[in-house]
């Protein structure tokens, strides 16, 4: 019994000595695990940052009139006046790429535009998956590719001019839809070929038309081609769709009242040389709508040369309707539908840094014809005139747009 007793000291010691030594285990365990817990979180937001990509793009405009004509950016929507504007031009992108997989993507671009007070609007938005064979597909909010700068349309940096030719890119009034697409890249030799079809929809908001309506494209389906060959490249686009809408501006237009699925049908082709110094551009299209809208033709050509940091390029474009005898017993249709212009511009780039660029433009439109020139003062004025049983005389025989523009990516 007395041994009992002398061990019993002895055995409560070893019993504390093995507690204490488990309860330490048990810390550096958890420790270790609280520490692989910090190390797998931390290579995980290094695998996220790996996979997403932002960036971003920015244009700083002003632009100003010898007078009050209006020209703009798009026919019978009012544009540069005497005025100086500090908005038309002028927009903030941010774009995201985020790495799905390898082969798969989640692309997300957001523009605010001076024009219409800085709202956000999302230009793209799509889900894009590479395959092995040359394929990609794309779902969602796309870019409509109608022309050679259509993807970087509103990257002013990405282009020569401190606007895009109006009298072409403005004919089509909707530049992203919700869709799909399917795009086929090949090699041939020392040409690569580009293949792209695409289905979607969109509308043309009325407070952006000159109908002062919503105009729904419906049923868009377009085929693109662009072959590319050293300092080369081609380019064709052929586009269909269907337009609906309520009632147009309460009835003034008594040869176009209303869309109710009319076909819309858009063509064009252009050719690009670029050796590094010596820059042609040159693009062609044709519009057609049934019913009493216009229909079109327009091209430009812009031949420019590079001097160290310094681009200095001329363009030459021209618009002209197609259908106006359709139009011959509505003067008010007339008036407003009826376009012929012919553009000059001559302008400067000047790289300030390779990601900020500085641009003059100086732009003349005049040779109007009978036609309001695609301007809005000088179709109100028609208007005005033929309801005061007048002669519809234009306000406005040319005009000279001069151009500020500062272009940036980040």
């Amino acid at each position: 019994m007395k041994k009992v007793f002398i061990m019993l000291p002895l055995a409560v010691a070893c019993a504390s000595q093995f507690a204490i030594a488990a309860t330490t285990d048990a810390q550096r365990l958890a420790q270790l695990e609280q520490e692989l817990a910090i190390l797998q979180e931390a290579g995980s937001y290094d695998s996220l940052s790996d996979r997403m990509s932002i960036n971003g793009f920015f244009t700083g405009q002003m632009g100003v009139a010898n007078n009050d004509a209006g020209y703009g950016n798009r026919p019978g929507v009012e544009g540069y006046t005497s005025d100086p504007n500090f908005s038309l031009g002028s927009k903030l992108g941010l774009q995201g790429t985020f790495a799905l997989t390898e082969q798969t993507q989640i692309v997300g671009q957001l523009v605010s535009r001076g024009v219409d007070d800085w709202t956000p609007e999302m230009e793209w938005a799509f889900l894009s998956h590479e395959f092995d064979n040359g394929f990609t597909t794309r779902i969602g909010r796309l870019r409509v590719p109608l022309y050679m700068y259509s993807d970087y349309l509103e990257v002013g940096y990405a282009q020569p001019w401190a606007n895009p030719p109006a009298d072409v890119y403005s004919i089509v009034p909707v530049s992203s839809y919700d869709g799909i697409d399917i795009i086929y890249d090949t090699d041939l030799g020392d040409a690569s070929l580009s293949l792209q079809t695409s289905y979607g929809h969109d509308t043309d908001d009325a407070e952006h038309n000159p109908l002062g309506v919503d105009v729904k494209f419906d049923n868009t389906l377009g085929f693109s081609a662009t072959l590319s060959y050293e300092e080369w490249v081609f380019r064709g686009t052929y586009f269909q769709s269907k337009l609906k809408s309520g009632k147009i501006k309460g009835g003034d237009l008594s040869s176009l009242q209303s869309f109710e699925d009319d076909k819309a049908q858009f063509t064009g082709v252009g050719i690009s040389y670029d050796n590094g110094s010596f820059l042609a551009i040159s693009e062609y299209t044709m519009s057609k709508v049934e019913g009493g809208y216009s229909d079109t033709e327009s091209a430009y050509i812009t031949l420019g040369y590079r001097i160290d940091a310094f681009t200095p390029y001329v363009n030459y474009s021209y618009l002209k309707t197609t259908d106006d005898s359709d139009r011959a017993l509505d003067p008010v249709g007339s008036a407003s539908l009826n376009w012929e212009r012919t553009t000059y511009s001559i302008g400067t780039r000047y790289d300030i840094s390779s990601n900020l660029a500085l641009k003059l433009d100086v732009t003349y439109a005049g040779d109007f014809g009978d036609s309001s020139g695609g301007l809005e003062a000088n179709s109100h004025h028609q208007i005005t005139n033929l309801k005061a049983g007048q002669s519809p005389l234009n306000e406005f025989d040319d005009t000279i747009v001069y151009t500020v523009s500062f272009d940036a990516v980040f």
